[in-house]
């Protein structure tokens, strides 16, 4: 019988972790198998430095969780962007995966990479490259036991390219590397179908498949590249962009994705609410456990 797992995000509202305890307790009275870290906004390195007494404090609070831990790494990691920044991102990318080996994580989450539109020479060198580095982490992933998901994301503008997510299924791959694995985050997915006209149900059981842990959040599949010049209220009354809803409030045919990718009990549904919306967890939970006990009747 299918019966995906629950995990939750944190929430960070304060980069020097004063919070963290807070934090931790608001998601573990939901007792699930999981939890993930926001390392991206949390104070854990200073110019490459691991902040010690900070690691400290978080991995005795975390002592308490008897669950799975994962880490959503520095989304600023972009391995195909200019060739020039690659290496700043591979060192920073390892300074996160010391903190997470510290930390007592098993898993950490980076985005796949962007750039700007190019003809198909140019994208194919970048991917190639994108492949080289994800392999190099790989390796150094392995020798702390951790294992690297890499997100599928969206287009930021009109301008940019970012893998579908069967190309990047595709990547995963060709990667072929037993420490690099690919996160399915569902909205994610349904967004960057529609921004480039892309069917979005084989995108998703193409990643889906590949993927035992998955981002979960709701959205309207909407890209109108004008967020930047909306409000939060005003994005959420057009119902445009990474909303990051709780899962029932958009419109992801959740029922139709699962059906059709039939996750295994190896997969985590990992909720990634918006903080502007913690207030809605409970609900987001609840529907999200729906979920799960929908896909073990598959």
């Amino acid at each position: 019988m299918n019966e995906p797992k629950l995990g939750i995000s944190l929430r960070s509202n304060s980069r020097d972790a004063i919070d963290f305890q807070e934090r931790v307790h608001e998601v573990t009275s939901f007792n699930p198998f999981s939890i993930e870290l926001m390392g991206f906004a949390q104070d854990l390195i200073i110019d490459g430095c691991v902040v010690s007494q900070r690691i400290d404090k978080i991995q005795n609070i975390l002592d308490n969780f008897s669950g799975e831990i994962t880490l959503h790494g520095p989304m600023v990691v972009n391995f195909l962007d200019k060739k020039e920044n690659l290496n700043h991102y591979e060192i920073l990318a390892k300074a996160y995966i010391d903190v997470a080996h510290r930390l007592g994580v098993t898993k950490i989450i980076i985005h796949t990479g962007y750039c700007d539109i190019d003809n198909d020479r140019s994208l194919r060198e970048k991917y190639i490259l994108q492949r080289n580095y994800l392999k190099r982490i790989g390796d150094f992933a392995a020798e702390k036991n951790l294992l690297i998901y890499v997100e599928n994301i969206f287009p930021f503008s009109k301008s940019l390219h970012t893998a579908l997510p069967s190309k990047l299924s595709e990547e995963i791959n060709l990667i072929n590397h037993n420490n690099i694995r690919a996160c399915f985050d569902v909205s994610h997915a349904y967004l960057c179908c529609e921004a480039f006209q892309s069917d979005f149900m084989s995108n998703a059981v193409d990643l889906g498949r590949l993927s035992d842990h998955w981002h979960v959040h709701d959205s309207f599949g909407k890209l109108n590249f004008i967020n930047s010049y909306l409000t939060k209220s005003e994005a959420l009354a057009l119902g445009d962009g990474d909303l990051h809803l709780p899962v029932g409030e958009g419109n992801i045919p959740w029922e139709k994705v699962i059906s059709n990718i039939k996750p295994t009990s190896d997969t985590v549904f990992n909720i990634e609410l918006n903080p502007d919306f913690w207030k809605d967890l409970e609900k987001c939970v609840r529907n999200t456990k729906k979920l799960i006990e929908f896909s073990k009747n598959i």
